[in-house]
């Protein structure tokens, strides 16, 4: 029962931190999704409460799975799965750094006005933001992974190794100026960002998905 309660719980962390970032990315406003990263959003939108929200739902499905691995044992009772809670932890502090200390420096031209209290706040903000990054990057090609030896049936193993290609996928898609492959001109940082969280959020997804025990489709018994 509480392991079920464990994967909705996640579910609706996943599912609700999506919902809220689309509301939060309407209204009117001058701020672009291809140019402007969500922090950007977090701060200066119509609609921020709601870009918060959705940094902060993430942070239910990264406890829950850190417990499910922990305790269930759901990724395996190996030395690398005592790593997944860590990591989720490590997730989630981040996180919460986001959501506390919002973007205050913009962009670079910005820097050389700011105030002391103004760097010190974009600083915590870029530590939160690179240690949610590249812990939920390594908690997502880990899960993979034992997701992919650990788990029984073809299906699962195959999407062990799907997430494993979504994490490593992160990286390049959040550096690599692809959307110009694709005609899009001008800034596209955040379109990058918001298609390298995607893909970590889809990798997450797909841990859950097969990682769940038989019973639980749909709340069957």
């Amino acid at each position: 029962m509480h392991e079920q309660i464990l994967f909705r719980v996640a579910w609706l962390g996943l599912f609700g931190a999506l919902a809220a970032m689309l509301v939060g990315h309407t209204g009117g406003t001058e701020l672009n999704p291809v140019a402007n990263q969500i922090s950007t959003y977090a701060a200066q939108a119509p609609r921020h409460a709601w870009i918060t929200v959705g940094i902060l739902l993430p942070c239910l499905a990264l406890v829950c799975i850190g417990m499910l691995a922990s305790k269930h044992k759901l990724l395996g009772g190996g030395w690398l799965a005592h790593l997944v809670p860590q990591l989720a932890g490590a997730a989630t502090s981040g996180l919460l750094m986001l959501a506390v200390f919002q973007e205050a420096i913009p962009d670079m031209a910005m820097l050389r006005h700011a105030s002391v209290d103004d760097i010190i706040q974009e600083s915590f903000h870029n530590a939160g933001l690179m240690i949610f990054f590249y812990s939920t990057l390594a908690l997502v090609i880990l899960g993979g992974g034992l997701t992919a030896f650990h788990r029984a049936g073809r299906k699962s193993r195959l999407m062990g190794v799907a997430v494993v290609l979504l994490g490593l996928a992160a990286q390049p898609l959040v550096l690599m100026p692809w959307p110009h492959l694709l005609g899009v001109t001008g800034e596209t940082y955040g379109l990058q960002q918001r298609a390298s969280l995607f893909s970590l959020w889809l990798g997450a997804a797909l841990v859950l998905l097969a990682a769940r025990p038989p019973r639980e489709v749909f709340g069957r018994q």
